[in-house]
């Protein structure tokens, strides 16, 4: 019988076209492709060996090159579904997770049927050649089909498992890579002496290339290194590994003036220049750009790392010319020492900013020691902990009080957040604040501190005298046309006076946010009073102290210890204090520490005192029992 296979010719040209294609193609060389690259080699392999095949039996060649040649293919042929198999674990990244019997029976497969093909010359079990050169099937062919089955069979309860992990096109792929298979061998039983099997695999890897395959996910297309897609899996691939790497940050200078003053594609045309500079220098090291004009080269060598860094020195600053405007394209560089220890992606991602800002806060190019990574995990714990404490209302309320120079009696207070970590102790409002703002959990930080102050009063018994707790608010809080709504629902919550709640907003808040003026409207006309916090200190004007319905002035401590140094700064601070009398303002002066600053206050008749001199702040019990110890102080 002589065997047509003319299918599988055209099938061969198709797959080289492919493979070629693939190959010339800029692919990232993550694990999944390279799979991939093994499936289409295993493919391309399988088509032209199975026409080998077949012109040696129609040509009744010797029997030993017949032998060869189909033990070639079958080997080549049966490893596909292995590799796809492989293909899809690393595609749905559980390598991690599968179990022993996952890891270890595709691999037995493969080595007990590679074993009865290989001795299948001696044994005659998979296939063997009668007197007249006919090809025929051994005893144990059919069974060993069956496993590839198997196999595929697998792939698809898989990729239906985590598909989660997968697009649909992706989930479809290998039920429909199986279907494509059998189809194949039912028309082979049919019709015998037409050869399709291979030319079904060719297809079918085509649409796994169409669907399972993304080429240019990986690239940026703007300056044709890889992006931060490419940056992530490769990275993840060196931390599952366990292979030493470091990095070279570089980021491209004054590329947002560039686009401010002349044009954005003025700036992407210098953001292509440095990447062809960058390429140029890393000598086939791999390149990413993951964000704006901020590039990353990595290494595997400190030598390497050195050379290009050499590279980098020389090339830069370079000229960029574009419609006869010339610019200087400059770089600033950080760069890591060989990283051993790194625990995930994101702490690569957050090694990177910090080693970036504190370059770029000391202004030179900086690297990242081991004591650095000490000293970013330190802060991230820290960090973690604040996140912790404040999404659970784990903050201590602190009131500092302050004293009435024509009462004299502490008849207010203003309430400070303190984070008491476990782990970390007391962490100080200068650390947690600014990282709350960053965070955008400041608003949920005031909102505990309104809470408690709230049960704070609701609970206690305060003297008679004593009228309100002031509480500081964030820029956020301000711009929120609900808060004032979420304050009012609160103090009804715990039945209390509402004019024992005040609220401080710093001058440059009063400056900036445009809702205030209806959340201070809002809250006034409930009997809440406002203090401008920090006033003086040069951020706001007076427009936002007339138009805004303060009742208090807070005076910060730094212009009190202007006026202990110079003369003309206490000229400055009575100006100040006679300004906020003349505007019908109540005046709170901060930080006072000693009998001299409030001698010299108390000349300028200043309504309210604040700071050490009096007490620290202290906890809610120790406050109740400092109201009743100086209910009648006298200065």
């Amino acid at each position: 019988m002589l065997f047509d296979y003319s299918y599988n010719i055209t099938a061969l040209i198709f797959i080289s076209i492919l493979a070629i294609y693939y190959h010339i193609s800029p692919i990232f060389p993550n694990r999944s492709n390279l799979l991939f690259s093994g499936i289409l080699l295993e493919g391309t392999l399988s088509v032209f060996l199975d026409i080998l095949t077949f012109y040696c039996l129609n040509n009744k060649v010797n029997i030993y090159v017949n032998y060869t040649v189909n033990i070639l293919f079958f080997l080549s042929q049966w490893i596909i579904p292995f590799l796809l198999f492989k293909y899809l674990i690393v595609l749905t990244k559980t390598e991690s997770k599968v179990g022993p019997i996952t890891s270890i029976l595709p691999i037995l497969i493969v080595v007990i049927n590679y074993s009865l093909l290989l001795t299948t010359p001696i044994t005659k079990l998979i296939f063997y050649f009668d007197n007249d050169m006919n090809y025929i099937h051994g005893i144990l062919f059919e069974p060993v089909v069956g496993t590839q089955f198997f196999l595929l069979l697998w792939c698809a309860f898989f990729s239906i498992k985590n598909r989660k992990d997968l697009t649909l096109n992706q989930i479809i792929i290998v039920p429909l890579f199986i279907l494509i298979s059998v189809t194949a061998t039912i028309i082979q039983i049919i019709y015998p002496s037409i050869s399709i099997s291979s030319a079904s695999i060719a297809f079918a890897i085509f649409l796994m290339y169409l669907t399972l395959l993304k080429p240019n996910e990986y690239i940026d297309t703007m300056t044709n290194v890889y992006n931060r897609m490419a940056f992530n899996e490769y990275i993840y691939s060196f931390i599952t590994k366990k292979i030493p790497f470091s990095f070279i940050v570089i980021d491209n200078v004054n590329t947002t003036k560039i686009n401010n003053l002349i044009s954005e594609n003025f700036g992407n045309i210098v953001i292509k220049n440095v990447a062809t500079a960058l390429i140029e220098a890393s000598d086939k090291s791999s390149i990413f750009r993951i964000e704006g004009d901020r590039f990353i080269i990595i290494t595997k060598k400190q030598k390497k790392q050195e050379s290009i860094l050499n590279k980098l020195k020389q090339t830069f600053p370079t000229t960029v010319t574009y419609q006869d405007i010339n610019i200087e394209a400059n770089i600033h560089i950080a760069h890591s020492d060989i990283l051993t220890d790194v625990k995930s992606t994101s702490e690569v991602i957050d090694l990177i900013n910090f080693i970036c800002k504190k370059s770029k806060d000391e202004k030179t190019p900086t690297s990242l020691h081991l004591e650095n990574i000490n000293e970013y995990r330190y802060i991230k714990s820290r960090n973690d902990a604040i996140i912790y404490a404040i999404e659970n209302e784990e903050i201590e309320l602190k009131l500092q009080p302050i004293y009435n120079t024509k009462s004299q009696q502490f008849n207010t207070a203003e309430a400070l957040c303190r984070i008491n970590s476990n782990q970390f102790g007391y962490i100080s409002p200068s650390i947690f604040i600014p990282f709350a703002e960053k965070q955008g959990i400041i608003s949920q930080l005031s909102f505990t501190m309104i809470k408690k102050v709230c049960k704070f009063l609701s609970s206690n018994k305060l003297p008679d005298s004593f009228k309100s707790i002031s509480i500081n608010l964030s820029v956020i809080d301000c711009l929120d046309p609900t808060f004032p709504h979420k304050v009012i629902n609160l103090i009804r919550q715990y039945d209390i006076d509402k004019t024992m709640i005040s609220f401080e907003v710093t001058e440059s808040t009063a400056s900036i946010a445009p809702q205030l003026e209806k959340t201070m409207n809002i809250l006034s006309n409930e009997g809440i009073s406002f203090s401008m916090d920090d006033f003086g200190t040069g951020y706001a004007n007076l427009d936002s102290v007339l138009r805004l319905p303060f009742s208090t002035a807070k005076i910060d401590r730094a212009l009190l210890l202007l006026a202990q140094e110079k003369d003309s700064y206490k000229v400055m601070i009575s100006s100040l204090i006679n300004m906020i009398k003349e505007l019908d303002l109540e005046i709170v002066v901060e930080g006072i520490e000693d009998l001299n600053q409030i001698k010299f206050l108390s000349e300028l008749k200043v309504d309210y005192y604040q700071g050490y001199y009096f007490s620290k702040p202290i906890t809610t019990n120790e406050f109740i029992n400092f109201l009743y110890l100086n209910r009648n102080k006298t200065i």
